[in-house]
C-alpha cells in the first residue's frame, strides 16, 4: 500500500496487492472518501494510515456496486453518494449473494482449497453491515465543498453503474475500474463495447493524474494499452463465433491479445466472458 498526496488535500491509496485504491480529499466542509474498501476494517485500516477519523468524512461516494468498494460504508455516517444503480444493484445483492448465509457458504466453499484465506474473510466479515448509499443520482452531479468542486459522471461499461470522480481545479481523475493496471481486467458484469468507447472519452479531461481502480497510477499509454487489449480481444471472438467456432477452438487462438504477463486464468476467463456475451446477443460489432 501506498499513500500518494497527487494534489495539495488529494490523496490517492495506491493497493496493488491489498485491492482497489481509495481517494481521500479534504475539503472546508470534511473529507471525501472515494469507496471504502472490501471490509470494514480494512477500510479502519486506510483511515489510520491516511489520519482519517471516519467522524470527520463529509461525504462518501461508491463509484460502483462491487463489493471491494463498498462494503467498508458502514464505518461512515455522513450521506454516501452513488448512481442509482449502484443502490438497486447492491440492493439485489442483498437479496442474493450478499445474504448472510450466502456470504457464510461462499468462505465455507473457500476453505476447502484455501482454509488460511477462509480464515481470515471469516473474520473480517465477522462484524460486517452492508450499508446501502442514501443519497443517488442520475447521469452527472456535482458540489462545491468548501473552494474544492466535485464533479460525478456516469460512464457505466465496467459495470452497469460505474461513476468517475473530476476534481477540476486538481485535474485529477479518479477513473475507478474504468482502468485496471498490471492486471487483466475484471469483465462479468462489463458492457465490452461501451468500455472501449468510455477510455476513448477520458482523454477529454486532460488530466493530470488518473487514479485507476487498480494498480498504480497510470499515463495515457496504459489506457491506450487496455482499450487496445479490450477491442483486440472483442474482435477476435466476434471473428470465431462468426465462423461458428465452439468456445474451445476459440480459447485455443493464440492470437488473442495479452494485456499483462501471466495471470494466464483471467486471460482465458475474459475471453470466455466475452464469447458467452455475445452467444447471449451483445453486440458484436465495436
Amino acid at each position: 500500500m501506498e499513500l500518494l498526496e497527487v494534489y495539495a488535500g488529494v490523496t490517492a491509496v495506491i493497493r496493488p496487492e491489498e485491492g482497489a485504491n481509495i481517494g481521500f480529499v479534504r475539503t472546508a466542509d470534511g473529507i471525501v472518501v472515494i469507496d471504502t474498501a472490501s471490509y470494514p476494517s480494512d477500510m479502519q485500516k486506510l483511515l489510520t494510515a491516511a489520519k482519517v477519523h471516519a467522524k470527520d468524512v463529509c461525504l462518501v461516494i461508491n463509484t460502483h456496486h462491487h463489493r471491494d468498494h463498498t462494503w467498508g460504508n458502514q464505518l461512515f455516517e455522513c450521506p454516501i453518494l452513488a448512481h442509482k444503480i449502484c443502490k438497486e444493484r447492491m440492493q439485489a445483492s442483498l437479496e442474493n449473494e450478499w445474504r448472510p448465509e450466502a456470504i457464510q457458504a461462499m468462505i465455507e466453499d473457500m476453505a476447502q482449497s484455501d482454509p488460511q484465506q477462509a480464515q481470515v474473510m471469516r473474520e473480517k466479515a465477522a462484524d460486517l453491515r452492508i450499508v446501502l448509499p442514501n443519497q443517488t443520482f442520475e447521469r452527472w452531479f456535482s458540489a462545491d465543498l468548501g473552494s474544492v468542486r466535485i464533479e460525478l459522471t456516469h460512464y457505466g461499461a465496467h459495470t452497469s453503474d460505474l461513476t468517475v470522480v473530476w476534481l477540476p481545479e486538481a485535474r485529477v481523475l479518479f477513473a475507478s475500474d474504468l482502468i485496471f493496471v498490471g492486471r487483466y481486467p475484471y469483465l462479468r458484469d462489463a458492457d465490452v463495447p461501451a468500455w472501449v468507447e468510455a477510455l476513448g472519452r477520458l482523454s477529454e479531461y486532460n488530466a493530470t493524474i488518473v487514479v485507476p481502480g487498480h494498480g498504480p497510477l497510470c499515463h495515457e499509454g496504459d489506457i491506450l494499452a487496455l482499450q487496445a487489449y479490450l477491442e483486440g480481444t472483442w474482435r477476435l471472438v466476434a471473428e470465431h463465433l462468426a465462423k461458428g467456432h465452439a468456445l474451445e477452438e476459440t480459447l485455443a487462438d493464440p492470437a488473442f491479445p495479452h494485456y499483462v504477463e501471466g495471470q494466464l486464468e483471467r486471460y482465458q476467463n475474459n475471453i470466455q466472458v466475452m464469447y458467452q456475451q455475445m452467444e447471449r446477443g451483445m453486440r458484436m460489432v465495436l
